[in-house]
């Protein structure tokens, strides 16, 4: 058994066949927002993005989780009637006599007790200066397994977070796409990802109508 933070993008490419498109409508679509924020967003987004110019060299993990990405979240509040965010919660699944496993940072699925259905994954905060291990193979592979598990034939959505910058990627069948990343120490950068993730509710919610 070979856990999540063992998995390289190259090992999942070559493992599962996956391919890498550098042109994705799904993605495009998912990261074209209109700015339209509230005052009192506005504000509080600021601040976020002033602690996070001022801090973001010393912070560890934790510290970027719980100071930065956490206020974040809870901004967009992905916790709604059909669906809920979830924080540390283990997917395992067995694929073809191999068994894929590990801990998912931050999932939103369907249920309200346990995620039955993912749909949206943040995983790997890394710190600024990290360069340790495969965080887009880590996330990669989570989102293969739990492809697996959901068995639906519909686009999985993600993102990896290193410091200030965030990827976005979005994975549907073989294939995948990633975002040329956004820099949340840039004040309308931070906008820009916050008001995606805001569009990704909109998302899941069309993928609950089916």
């Amino acid at each position: 058994m070979k856990t999540f933070s063992k998995w390289t993008i190259a090992e999942v490419e070559d493992r599962f066949g996956l391919i890498l498109k550098k042109e994705s409508r799904l993605l495009t679509e998912w990261l074209r927002v209109e700015n339209c924020l509230l005052k009192e967003e506005e504000k509080r987004l600021n601040d976020l993005c002033q602690s996070l110019q001022d801090h973001v060299h010393d912070w560890n993990e934790a510290e970027l989780k719980l100071k930065f990405i956490a206020p974040l979240l809870l901004m967009v509040n992905f916790d709604e009637e059909k669906y809920s965010s979830f924080m540390e919660r283990e997917i395992s699944v067995t694929i073809e006599n191999e068994t894929l496993s590990g801990v998912i940072d931050f999932i939103v699925a369907r249920g309200r007790r346990i995620p039955q259905k993912p749909y949206f994954f943040l995983h790997e905060y890394k710190k600024e200066q990290d360069s340790s291990n495969d965080p887009l193979g880590q996330l990669m592979i989570a989102m293969v397994a739990v492809q697996k598990l959901n068995n639906d034939n519909k686009p999985l959505y993600g993102a990896y977070i290193m410091g200030r910058l965030w990827f976005f990627l979005v994975l549907h069948g073989y294939e995948y796409s990633i975002s040329l990343g956004h820099n949340a120490a840039r004040p309308n950068e931070l906008n820009e990802i916050f008001n995606i993730l805001k569009n990704t509710k909109t998302i899941i919610a069309e993928l609950m109508k089916d």
